[in-house]
């Protein structure tokens, strides 16, 4: 049944890339980071180094270019080999999807997960674009896969071997980079002990560093600044989802808005945020609330054919996961660590902004709960038999 699934996975997302998007069609027009990513992949697969026109660059996380370059070196400067491979791990994702949703639920949850993630429409269109999330989530689920195996009496190298997952997913997207945070956390609750959980942390972080460092110092050598790994402009980021003129208008509050050019985008956050937190704080909180609104919003701002597969796909996954999550709870061992990951995404989202392509990540965990909730249906409804929990 698992291979089944996970051989109905390629072949939509195959098929996807075929008949919908062109499985030669790059895109790049459609996302401006495709243009930048494609550069820098056939940069380095040309051996000129990690740079645009031989300029070496920091503004990119290296993670994507580098698996570009890997496919550009074997098939050439091929956009049907990108969709391809990202075919190929995109299927697999839905392999972790089953082995997650098996270790914390049933053997059955975990195939309906499997099921629904292998044509889930936005696990399924990121196969055909040149970004970088395709990757990034097939690595986070690896990664939580990986946690979910752990038990107290976890070896340093089944830690090590998450925390260099992790490096990797930083190298991606950078976005990861506080999770180590709420690893401490979820072990405690996990191993019932902060000694556990802190030694957890501790190799996590450690192997970590030994992925990304050699990057910052990669950075160094080309800067002579520090740039732990994308020297993108984080400030003009904040600044662009957090100022006064977003806070006014009803059609972009919640999202982005390029910044004005200034000198000084990160005194020009701080300005903003210390102004609204002392003297508007329901203000401040009306724009934290657009936020999340937009993080899980049914209705992408985008063309009227997403928002109408979005209703059906995400529209109809949304109350499955809800009554999931309040279901898990009734369960002996909570599924903590797949709360902690939602949790983990939506303060992301509060900080910077809301946007359903950064609420990606969190789909395949939406869909495990929306599993669990379908299953528990089916049994209540005697439509099939209770399946027990597996054992360790």
């Amino acid at each position: 049944m698992t291979i089944l699934v996970i051989s109905t996975a390629f072949l939509v997302r195959i098929l996807f890339n075929v008949y919908v998007v062109g499985i030669e069609e790059p895109g790049l027009g459609v996302f401006p980071d495709s243009k930048e990513y494609d550069a820098l992949g056939w940069s380095l697969a040309s051996g000129r180094g990690f740079g645009i026109d031989e300029v070496p660059s920091t503004y990119r996380a290296p993670g994507y270019p580098f698996f570009l370059s890997i496919i550009y070196v074997l098939f050439g400067h091929s956009y049907a080999a990108v969709k391809i491979i990202q075919s190929l791990i995109g299927s697999l994702t839905c392999l972790f999807v089953f082995l997650i949703g098996e270790r914390l639920f049933t053997k059955r949850v975990g195939v309906i997960g499997a099921g629904v993630a292998a044509v889930y429409p936005y696990l399924v269109v990121y196969t055909g674009v040149l970004l970088s999330e395709t990757l990034f989530v097939f690595l986070s689920m690896g990664f939580l896969y990986l946690l979910v195996r752990l038990s107290p009496a976890f070896t340093w190298w089944q830690a090590g071997s998450a925390g260099l997952l992790l490096g990797a997913m930083n190298l991606t997207r950078p976005v990861i980079l506080l999770f180590p945070i709420f690893l401490f956390f979820w072990g405690w609750v996990r191993f019932g002990t902060k000694v556990k959980a802190a030694i957890l942390t501790g190799v996590v972080l450690g192997s970590m560093c030994l992925v990304v460092l050699p990057w910052t110092l990669r950075n160094y050598l080309v800067t002579g600044s520090f740039v732990l790994i994308a020297a993108h402009p984080i400030w003009g980021a904040l600044y662009g989802a957090n100022n006064p003129t977003i806070v006014q208008d009803p059609d972009t509050i919640g999202g982005w808005v390029p910044p004005e050019q200034m000198e000084d985008p990160r005194s020009a956050y701080l300005s903003f945020m210390q102004h609204y937190f002392l003297h508007e704080p329901l203000e401040l909180l009306r724009l934290e609330l657009h936020k999340l609104k937009r993080f899980w919003s049914v209705f992408p701002k985008t063309t009227y054919r997403d928002r109408v597969i979005s209703l059906f796909s995400y529209g109809l996954l949304l109350p499955l996961f809800l009554t999931g999550v309040v279901l898990s709870l009734q369960l002996p061992e909570k599924p903590w660590i797949l709360l902690t990951w939602i949790l983990y995404f939506n303060l992301i989202a509060l900080v910077f902004y809301g946007s359903t392509r950064f609420r990606l990540p969190v789909e395949p965990v939406l869909i495990l709960f929306g599993a669990f909730a379908l299953d528990r249906f089916a049994v209540r409804f005697r439509v099939v038999r209770n399946d027990p929990r597996p054992t360790g």
